[in-house]
């Protein structure tokens, strides 16, 4: 009996590492999820494996729990290679504010409001607006530059607040999928043009769109040289295989490791599908998560940026 369930958590743990290995030979869009949760899988893989060896020990269990150590390592280290340069002892700041609301959470909608009005952030990127949708009259007396909402968009779903004039303006959708989930626009930070992205990604498991807006994003940001900043919500970990590939495009750059913003139930434990990302010359200074996620199932973030002299 004990070689039997030691048998059957071998085969069950073979076919996950068989599954994220793929991610080495020729990526998926039917397994990218599992790429996201690489090293969450790993981890439970190599528990698996000391379980197993507890019950029967022999050879094969021995080298899973070597396979499933060693990718979990790999995912660990994996957003090492984009950690961003330290951002410069001097220059200007600015301070942006990130986060994805939940369309339907509309009983927090004033709390939400409250803190964005008390953010201190230059710019606010919001996905899933709706529930801010009664407190725009409000919010544009302290930021007077918005797009969404009625401003270069028809819906009310991705918004771009700022208090800083918006220039040069691109706004549209990714894919057929979603409309108007990509915003790009131009700040000015002491006289230097700093190019702002706000962006949200469909689910990675809806056919290969993931990867088509990944790499239309890529194709827009880089028609515009210079300083950039990004945040978006792209459903989807910095290690994934096109997430990846994404920033090699671009030259976008975080701080790694990043913070997981979802599921707000897991806290730390959880996955960093939010992400906030930044193009040389620009210098990210710090990036927070923002402690209460006011009914929202992702936890939003703060970040400040330095534009060098």
């Amino acid at each position: 009996m004990k070689h039997t369930i030691s048998v059957a958590i071998c085969v069950i743990v073979s076919l996950v590492l068989g599954a994220i290995a793929t991610r080495y030979v020729h990526p998926q869009w039917m397994l990218a999820t599992l790429h996201s949760l690489q090293l969450h899988a790993a981890i439970a893989c190599a528990l698996a494996m000391i379980l197993a060896l507890l019950i029967s020990r022999n050879v094969f269990t021995g080298l899973l729990l070597i396979a499933s150590i060693g990718i979990a390592v790999h995912a660990w280290i994996m957003p090492y290679e984009f950690d961003a340069d330290p951002a410069p002892q001097s220059g200007k700041t600015i301070r942006l504010m990130h986060f994805n609301i939940l369309g339907g959470n509309y009983r927090n909608g004033e709390r939400i409001y409250q803190a964005i009005v008390n953010s201190g952030a230059d710019v606010v990127n919001i996905m899933e607006m709706p529930p801010l949708a009664p407190y725009l009259a409000e919010l544009d007396k302290v930021y007077p530059y918005r797009i969404g909402c009625g401003r270069e968009t028809d819906i009310c779903d991705m918004m771009m607040l700022s208090k800083l004039p918006l220039s040069n303006l691109s706004v549209g959708g990714l894919s057929e999928l979603r409309k108007d989930r990509f915003m790009l626009a131009d700040v000015d930070v002491g006289g230097t043009t700093v190019h702002v992205v706000a962006m949200h990604l469909s689910k990675p498991y809806f056919d290969n769109y993931h990867k088509m807006e990944l790499t239309n994003a890529a194709r827009i940001i880089n028609n515009r040289k210079g300083p950039l900043l990004l945040s978006g919500d792209f459903n989807s970990s910095s290690i994934a295989p096109d997430v990846q590939q994404f920033m090699r495009w671009t030259d976008l750059r975080t701080i790694a490791p990043e913070i997981p913003t979802w599921p707000v139930r897991l806290g730390r434990f959880g996955i960093a599908i939010d992400h906030v990302m930044v193009r040389a010359p620009l210098g990210m200074k710090s990036v927070s998560r923002i402690p209460d996620s006011m009914g929202s199932n992702h936890y939003g973030l703060m970040a400040e940026f330095v534009v060098p002299e």
